[in-house]
């Protein structure tokens, strides 16, 4: 049956920032699609409940505490993750974050942070995982990005510029660990979740109003997308960006719009 195409059933997925929001909602989606879960964020308090939910749909999970931005704490989450399954078919790079501030009152610390937490965690996470990918000759890399990232992003210049970088990562990597590993990327767009809400409150009826499909995005929006590209479905999709976000066109909203710093 074709539509069997999208189990992940027998698969090991770790996924990244999975303690709340897209990351657990992708960690769920998997769940259900029948992965077992390595589910991370930057302590393992933070994942609990979202272990326990993958858990109670039926799924092995393991909960790490990592700072993915540290290469050291990467090497190590990996190898945990080994030891105990044994193998890693999916990763998913979900954790990212920004600060909202014009460009030229924004910080070198500030811009440095930005990047090393949508960027380099993105980068170190993809090389410590791709070589245990390489061993078993299979597997799947899912990187979140953003819709920001092709467009202009006032306010939020480094976050911009770190996911455009993600973009780039996704496509050389994807050229690079053919044919055994398939690399893409998700562009979401507004997505409302318990983190974002506080932010996109201010804006939640201009960006609505700009979407053709009248509404902010849901993490299981795109916890669907991620469970297509993990899956033998996407067999023959690499080195692709998919935005998934309503359909809306750039509307300028800037960092004082979400309650952020002039």
């Amino acid at each position: 049956m074709i539509l069997d195409r999208f189990s992940l059933a027998g698969k090991v997925a770790l996924v990244t920032g999975c303690g709340r929001g897209i990351g657990k909602g992708i960690a769920l989606g998997f769940a259900e699609a029948g992965a077992d879960l390595i589910c991370v964020d930057m302590t393992a308090g933070h994942v609990e409940a979202t272990v326990a939910a993958v858990q109670a749909l039926g799924r092995r999970a393991l909960g790490l505490g990592c700072d993915v931005r540290e290469g050291e704490q990467v090497e190590r989450m990996v190898s945990q993750a080994r030891q105990e399954f044994g193998r890693i078919d999916i990763l998913v790079n979900n954790v990212g974050g920004t600060v909202f501030k014009p460009a030229l009152k924004t910080s070198q610390l500030a811009w440095e942070a930005v990047l090393r937490q949508n960027l380099t965690a993105t980068f170190l996470c993809s090389k410590a995982v791709a070589p245990v990918m390489l061993e078993q000759k299979s597997g799947a890399i899912v990187n979140i990005s953003t819709r920001d990232s092709k467009i202009p992003c006032p306010g939020m210049l480094g976050y911009g510029a770190a996911k455009a970088g993600v973009n780039s990562l996704t496509l050389t990597l994807a050229w690079e660990l053919a044919p055994y590993i398939r690399v893409n990327a998700i562009l979401p767009g507004a997505v409302w979740t318990e983190g974002s809400g506080p932010v996109l409150g201010a804006v939640k009826e201009r960006i609505e109003a700009a979407t053709p499909l009248k509404r902010l995005g849901k993490p299981e929006d795109i916890a669907l997308a991620a469970i297509y590209l993990a899956s033998s479905a996407s067999d023959w999709v690499t080195g692709r960006l998919f935005e998934i976000d309503g359909g809306i066109e750039f509307t300028p909203i800037v960092a004082a719009d979400m309650g952020g710093g002039n």
